[in-house]
């Protein structure tokens, strides 16, 4: 029997897939990942879009394509401010109430059946999150690229590790996993951050091997100013360390190889780039104890990665 919920004063059934999708600068592209969204196959799903005080046409093109799915169960959230993608999908998971939850970025789009089929294989095997397969969409051609299939603990070290993809919206996951779940402030790298987490906080991960979500890819190749660089790889540091920091309190002397890779990557784009203004004193502290930590000196050896390491380790101290 359908759980069900009160709802402008009716009680109607509880659904069961939420699909969160925040919104901004996308008036050019919501119409088609809408229109996805609204033709599923499956039907037992709410959408859920989070308005990021967009400053253009995207919620208007939202509302022409709604009126041509009257069935479909929409909710909007307007937000008084400009918050980031992250907090615009934590404000989307708070409304929640669906079974399982789902993001789609509002430039991308996802195949008709896509829910049908991430819903059927988490309850035939009683995962709490099912990852598929998806395809990246540049202007000229599409690439299919998939998940490393393992076990969750080994999933999970690939994750922390940084070697695997860690976006949020290949994913359904049961609700519950967002119990508790942190979102960061900074853009660059937050589905690192979240889908960590998430992976943490499941027992059972299950793969399809078939491209459900499409990733749209045509600005990839767009040439940046050294200042936005700059700007990309401080909020990357910042929400690899949000990870680093986590991992290593909550388990503590665990995934050592895990947290050795974080510190590398934290501590090169660092010394690349110039970054030590970027972060605080404490977290620089942070990152230079931990390399103190994981790499002493006697162990380098003369490998030219390691050679690197003691590079970074004295370039950060400071």
């Amino acid at each position: 029997m359908d759980k069900r919920i009160e709802m402008d004063g009716k009680t109607v059934p509880t659904p069961k897939v939420s699909v969160i999708v925040p919104v901004y600068g996308v008036e050019h592209y919501i119409e088609r990942c809408a229109r996805s969204l609204f033709s599923q196959t499956f039907k037992s799903v709410e959408f859920i879009f989070v308005n990021d005080c967009t400053k253009d046409a995207s919620m208007n093109v939202l509302s022409d394509v709604r009126k041509e799915y009257p069935e479909a169960d929409v909710k909007v959230i307007n937000l008084e401010r400009n918050m980031g993608l992250p907090q615009a999908r934590r404000a989307g998971v708070e409304q929640a109430t669906g079974d399982y939850i789902l993001h789609v970025d509002s430039d991308d789009w996802i195949e008709p059946d896509m829910l049908e089929i991430l819903y059927e294989r988490a309850v035939d095997t009683g995962a709490d999150m099912v990852c598929c397969d998806w395809s990246e969409e540049y202007e000229d051609h599409d690439e299919v690229l998939s998940h490393y299939e393992a076990s969750r603990d080994t999933y999970y070290e690939t994750i922390l590790s940084l070697e695997t993809d860690a976006y949020v919206w290949s994913r359904l996951t049961k609700r519950e996993a967002y119990n508790g779940l942190e979102f960061p402030t900074c853009n660059m790298f937050e589905d690192f951050v979240i889908t960590s987490q998430l992976v943490a906080n499941c027992h059972t991960i299950e793969f399809v091997h078939t491209p459900l979500y499409h990733y749209r890819r045509s600005n990839a190749s767009s040439i940046r100013s050294s200042a936005d660089t700059r700007k990309i790889l401080s909020q990357e540091v910042r929400n690899i360390f949000n990870v680093y920091q986590r991992v290593t309190e909550k388990e503590p002397g665990q995934h050592k190889r895990a947290v050795g890779r974080m510190l590398f990557a934290m501590g090169y784009h660092i010394m690349r780039h110039n970054l030590h203004d970027s972060l605080t004193k404490e977290q620089r502290c942070a990152i230079s104890h931990g390399i103190d930590s994981l790499l002493p000196n006697k162990d380098l050896g003369f490998s030219m990665t390691k050679q690197i390491v003691l590079w970074i380790k004295e370039k950060i101290k400071y």
